[in-house]
């Protein structure tokens, strides 16, 4: 009696399980296409690249809040918040030791990190901050 209960009740469970599997990868599936229609900045950033507007970057996803520093002054040039799709709400510049010590980079919002530099005083393509 036990055996055929078990053997009834296996493919029914089996079934529901694979239905509520089916149901969650949908639903991320949904989220990750989302994720990669993110929009650019409505005003321009001092200077553009994949912080803000290139959503299929792994650097983009791992790195969602971005600041544009003058590494010779440590002053805040721009920011950018992908998660808001909004400046960053409070930046704060917190210099690290692996920053250069002039040119406009990029580093990640929470750490500090340098991400890219973008240019150095005196080359072409450096944007006037």
């Amino acid at each position: 009696m036990a055996r055929s209960l078990i053997r009834l009740a296996t493919p029914i469970l089996v079934g529901a399980l694979a239905a509520g599997g089916a149901i969650v990868g949908a639903s991320l599936a949904r989220e990750r296409k989302h994720q990669h229609e993110l929009e650019p900045p409505s005003t321009p950033l001092a200077v553009e690249g994949w912080w803000s507007s290139d959503a299929s970057s792994s650097l983009a996803h791992a790195h969602p809040a971005v600041l544009i520093v003058d590494a010779d002054s440590g002053r805040l040039v721009d920011s950018w918040d992908r998660r808001a799709r909004s400046r960053v709400a409070s930046p704060v510049v917190r210099r690290t030791p692996e920053w250069p010590a002039a040119g406009l980079i990029v580093v990640d919002a929470a750490t500090g990190d340098l991400l890219t530099v973008v240019g150095e005083p005196g080359r072409p393509g450096m944007p006037a901050a």
